[in-house]
């Protein structure tokens, strides 16, 4: 599925991530008009693998445009570098049943906040 449950945009380039109920997170460049209108659409660059269980719920860029952070329904948060498939970190963010619904990204941290009512704070 293609349908997109969130997107971010990376502050330094024209990539745009999405996240998908099929479990994984793909990156468009937004140079590249897929209808040739300037402003629409935009090219499909990659897939990365899919690593989380459930529905992507949030995906969100670090200061460095190279690194990537999703969330899932899965309650796991994964650290990626998108020159690479595989995520960097995974951890649990949230007890099994619980969802990982939002991240915020800092220079040294990653912050998870889920169904369970509770936000965390993950050093990598």
């Amino acid at each position: 599925s293609k349908v997109a449950t969130c997107l971010t945009r990376c502050q330094n380039s024209n990539v745009v991530a999405t996240g998908h109920p099929d479990c994984t997170v793909r990156l468009w460049d937004m140079r590249v008009s897929t209808n040739g209108a300037e402003g629409e659409g935009g090219f499909f660059d990659g897939t990365l693998r899919p690593s989380h269980n459930a529905w992507i719920s949030a995906v969100k860029w670090s200061q460095d445009p190279y690194v990537l952070t999703s969330a899932s329904h899965d309650g796991t948060v994964k650290v990626w570098d998108i020159r690479s498939s595989l995520p960097l970190h995974t951890v649990r963010a949230h007890p099994k049943g619980h969802k990982a619904l939002c991240v915020a990204v800092t220079e040294d941290a990653v912050y998870s906040g889920g169904s369970d009512c509770v936000v965390k704070k993950f050093k990598f």
